[in-house]
């Protein structure tokens, strides 16, 4: 097994990985600072900050030779017989001198910036730097400026790690950022009439460790550290993102990307990232709502779902046939549940596929693995990016779920011809959209073509001013439970928020008219076991349990993504964050 030595203890390498130095430090629990490395990024080291005493180990005789220089250990590649010395009085006196360097035009501007309480200026400074500032000289004072509509850029801040700008060449390729000028007057900035407005803009200021890139939407609007941060996945497309929904009295104030090597590796697209403003929205229905005399009267949850049970029965007897149609925004396990209360009431229930939205064409980022790189890049291992037209998290779980139950998946125009040839005598029908999804006269045909309406929605539709019963359920940041990506991947989405006022999660709708047996709210790991058991294609999913990168179905099993190639499931996150947000309490 090939071993590596770090501070004089030795340490196995996981065979099969290629990591540096920085990484496999981190794997033992040893930190080496560093700034301008990135695990997608090409490797420059021009921070200097990571560097430490390498050397090496004979495998026959023992013996350590060290190099007599430090060496970054962004370049240096964990390998039989590397030694690593971190903490010895060299490297922690260069770790001093590289940080008064950094601060030498650095404003002292911490309590009015954004990055303060997630800056790696700000800890490093306290963890290697020292309490002594030498210089006295005047300070280099650059102008604030807007890099885009979204961005801004405060070059006083800005230490140079060229982080943004080998993402927009490397990952995004589209080489809006550049360095101006050189030495102590060298700075970020874009050519004109060329704004950092690809798609993918909004990683450049997460990739930002100081506060010179901010997000002109969270500007000042909260302190990072009143924030929750909550494990969930974005629901704006079919991608399935790993995102942190970070959270504040009741409200979603950013999305951040969390890592994921089979999925979106450490990026999120703009249009997810800013679609956390959905669940925000004060026009969110609050209310239950029952047809009464020609109009809609708000009524306690228990009423409506009382009314909602009773006229699925009724419109079932005699042999009539209940239709039920199940979003794609819906969870595995809510759907699940729908399904099996449907399939309930009348085994002849038919269940089909809500409407798909699609938007475009699926949008490819490859990165670049040739240009700009330095050094051994084999510990580097970008990966393509895809924003895909379809808009919904969870159609292939959706899928799933009715192809168990009806055997085939009813797609959303064949159920509306059926309905409106008079073939059902009741629609539940379940949307959860973020976008509208019906018009007026699609509404109205569905209207007159059954006898009992049931619409359970997050928004106010042409369709719920038709219902008979109205269902507020959940929105994306509301709810607990399983997506399928379009890769195949089934991962788990904590719930961000708790259910808003006269709403219900969808989950807990379906179990009360399910009746189910229990106390309290149903969780979503117990349905995913069910689930599990009950379709072979989830089966790995037995016990509820999932590993952290969530894992294939079916026959997504057989390895193949449309993502390229990724990190074994069981390798630990590499989180590239100096503040990871305390979990708030999870709702499910």
């Amino acid at each position: 097994m090939a071993m590596i030595l770090i501070n004089n203890k030795e340490y196995p390498i996981p065979e099969g990985e290629k990591l540096n130095a920085i990484q496999m430090a981190k794997r033992v629990g040893i930190e080496i600072p560093y700034y301008c490395w990135h695990p997608a990024l090409s490797v420059v080291a021009n921070c200097r900050m990571c560097e430490v005493e390498v050397g090496t180990r004979d495998s026959k005789t023992g013996e350590i030779k060290m190099l007599p220089k430090l060496v970054p250990g962004c370049q240096t590649p964990a390998r039989d017989g590397t030694v690593l010395v971190t903490d010895s009085e060299k490297v922690k006196e260069h770790q001093r001198m590289v940080m008064e360097y950094l601060l030498l035009n650095h404003p002292l501007d911490c309590p009015v910036c954004d990055q303060a309480g997630e800056c790696g200026l700000q800890d490093y400074s306290y963890n290697f730097g020292q309490a002594v500032h030498r210089f006295v000289e005047e300070r280099l004072v650059n102008p604030r400026k807007d890099v885009s509509d979204k961005i801004q850029l405060n070059q006083d801040r800005c230490i140079m790690c060229t982080r943004c700008v080998r993402f927009t060449r490397e990952i995004t390729q589209t080489g809006e950022l550049e360095v101006m000028r050189r030495g102590n007057h060298a700075e970020i900035d874009i050519f004109p009439d060329r704004p950092v407005d690809n798609p993918l803009a909004g990683n450049v200021v997460d990739l930002c460790p100081v506060g010179a890139l901010l997000d002109k939407d969270f500007l000042h609007k909260q302190r990072v550290w009143f924030l929750n941060g909550e494990d969930t996945i974005c629901a704006r497309c079919s991608t399935g993102c790993n995102v942190s929904a970070q959270v504040n009295r009741g409200a979603i104030w950013r999305f951040k990307p969390r890592s994921n090597p089979h999925v979106n590796d450490f990026w999120i697209c703009d249009e997810g990232r800013y679609s956390y403003k959905a669940a925000n929205d004060p026009d969110l229905l609050a209310a239950m709502y029952v047809l009464r005399d020609g109009d809609h009267q708000a009524v306690p949850v228990v009423e409506a779902l009382k009314t909602t049970d009773q006229g699925l029965r009724q419109a079932a007897e005699g042999g009539g046939i209940i239709a039920g149609i199940l979003s794609p925004f819906l969870t595995v396990e809510e759907a699940f549940l729908l399904a099996s209360y449907l399939k309930g009431i009348s085994p002849a229930s038919v269940l089909a596929l809500g409407p798909v939205p699609v938007s475009g064409t699926d949008q490819t980022f490859q990165p670049d693995q040739t240009e700009g790189r330095t050094g051994d890049t084999s510990f580097v291992v970008p990966r393509p990016f895809t924003i895909h037209a379809e808009k919904c998290p969870n159609r292939r779980g959706v899928e799933a779920v009715i192809d168990h139950f009806e055997g085939k998946v009813v797609p959303y125009e064949e159920l509306t011809r059926r309905a409106a040839a008079g073939e059902f005598q009741a629609l539940f029908i379940v949307s959860d959209s973020i976008d509208p999804w019906i018009d007026e006269a699609q509404a109205e045909t569905l209207r007159r073509a059954v006898k009992f309406l049931v619409v359970q929605d997050t928004n106010v539709t042409p369709l719920a001013h038709r219902a008979d019963v109205v269902l507020a359920g959940a929105t994306f940041a509301e709810k607990a439970g399983c997506y399928v990506n379009a890769d195949g991947r089934l991962q788990y989405s904590a719930a961000a928020l708790p259910p808003r006022d006269g709403s219900l999660p969808d989950l807990d709708i379906f179990a009360i008219l399910l009746n189910r047996p229990g106390v309290g709210p149903v969780r979503s790991s117990d349905v995913l076991a069910e689930v599990a058991e009950a379709i072979p294609s989830f089966a790995v999913a037995k016990g509820g349990k999932l590993p952290t990168y969530g894992v294939p179905i079916g026959a997504a099993q057989a390895g193949v993504t449309t993502n390229g190639p990724a990190a074994p499931d069981g390798a630990p996150p590499f989180t590239d964050s100096w503040f990871v947000p305390q979990g708030a309490a999870r709702y499910r």
